[in-house]
């Protein structure tokens, strides 16, 4: 039978002696710690993650139940056929000569005072502002807002 000859250097560094033995011994005991330590904190990640999703799913059944009694209670309704007709053709009626004639538009453009454009660029930046807070809730990225 030939003998093979296997020199590894685990098998080199036991044989070397005692002081070896505990050198290697030092080394898989900080690699186990190391990725014990790193188990651990992706344990704790995970599980952090699981109590935030149980918050989010306890609070927004909450949020549906409140909804759907104040629904009851206040008696809301979708508005009726007569309802929506009426009111956009009462819009569509106010509109229409603004885009009939222009001279018309550029009367009330310029009838607008100070105070007035103030507050709908107020309401201009608010709208934008929760426009791109969607964008990013959306996207999950802020990179580019």
């Amino acid at each position: 039978m030939l003998r093979q000859s296997v020199s590894s250097p685990a098998r080199s560094m036991f044989s070397a002696g005692p002081v070896s033995r505990a050198l290697f011994r030092q080394q898989q005991m900080r690699q186990n710690s190391t990725l014990s330590s790193l188990v651990a904190k992706a344990n704790a990640a995970v599980a952090s993650a699981k109590n935030l999703a149980d918050k989010g799913v306890y609070w927004s059944k909450v949020v549906a139940e409140v909804s759907k009694q104040v629904y009851l209670k206040e008696s809301f309704a979708p508005p009726t056929a007569a309802q929506f007709q009426s009111t956009y053709n009462g819009l569509y009626s106010s509109v229409l000569p603004y885009f009939t004639s222009p001279e018309a538009f550029l009367a009330a453009l310029k009838s607008i005072n100070g105070a007035a454009l103030f507050k709908f660029v107020g309401y201009g930046i608010q709208l934008f502002g929760a426009f791109s807070l969607g964008e990013i809730v959306g996207r999950r990225k802020i990179v580019g807002y």
